[in-house]
């Protein structure tokens, strides 16, 4: 063992100590009653296995003492409508060829249709002519396919489940059916406020969407505070 290891083990030995000390202390608040962190029995193989458990049983501790301190601002449930579905699917940029991209490219090919109808009328060529409208239908394409696209998709993805949400001042608790996603309100994710939908992302890209509708009025100014200073603005 190098004593690397060896200094490592006798630092975390003594905040195994250090937070007994601490939890025997707690005991009127509930929090313990001067119980030992781990079994009398427990074996850890490595220094790893016991670093694992410190920072299990440090998360748990944090888990505890937040119990209580966290403010509900809002419970919701909703299904989303195949508009809302679509809303969400055109801000998630599965095209490239959307919004500022597809009008560059729009421009781009009309000038070049222009180009190529003026040469085949100039240069009495019609071959500039097929060239031409070979641009209008990739100006059609960019814009036509991903919508019909999205639009299928939007379908596909309209089950009407029902989505239940609870927004509290530290994180955004999402169930569909048995699942269950949690989103905290660390400014480690992106807010996107769209025309009937909030989208927030996180940073490992889910997306996440807010029917407007099923937050109620009087309460909507303040619900989007709130995630305002739990995010960062989204940038495209």
């Amino acid at each position: 063992m190098s004593t690397n290891q060896v200094d490592d083990i006798l630092n975390e030995i003594n905040e195994i100590k250090k937070r007994n000390s601490d939890v025997s202390s707690d005991s009127d608040e509930g929090f313990g009653s001067g119980k030992a962190v781990f079994g009398e029995n427990e074996i850890f193989e490595s220094v790893d296995d016991l670093r694992n458990r410190i920072t299990e049983d440090e998360r748990e501790d944090k888990k505890a003492l937040k119990q209580g301190k966290k403010r509900i601002y809002l419970k919701t449930q909703f299904a989303l409508s195949d508009e809302e579905i679509l809303e969400t699917l055109k801000r998630a940029n599965i095209y490239k060829t959307q919004g500022r991209r597809s009008v560059i490219y729009t421009i781009i090919m009309a000038v070049a249709a222009i180009g190529f109808f003026l040469s085949c009328i100039y240069g009495n060529n019609y071959n500039w002519l097929l060239f031409s409208i070979l641009c209008i239908v990739v100006i059609a394409a960019i814009w036509l396919v991903p919508i019909f696209h999205l639009k299928k998709l939007a379908r596909e993805n309209s089950t009407g489940e029902t989505i239940e949400i609870e927004l509290t001042n530290e994180d955004i608790t999402q169930k569909m059916g048995d699942k269950e996603w949690i989103i905290p309100l660390d400014k480690s994710g992106t807010l996107e406020v769209g025309d009937e939908v909030l989208i927030i992302r996180t940073y490992h890209g889910q997306m996440f969407a807010i029917p407007k509708r099923s937050i109620e009025r009087e309460l909507y100014k303040k619900i989007l505070q709130i995630l305002k200073n739990g995010t960062e603005p989204y940038e495209d």
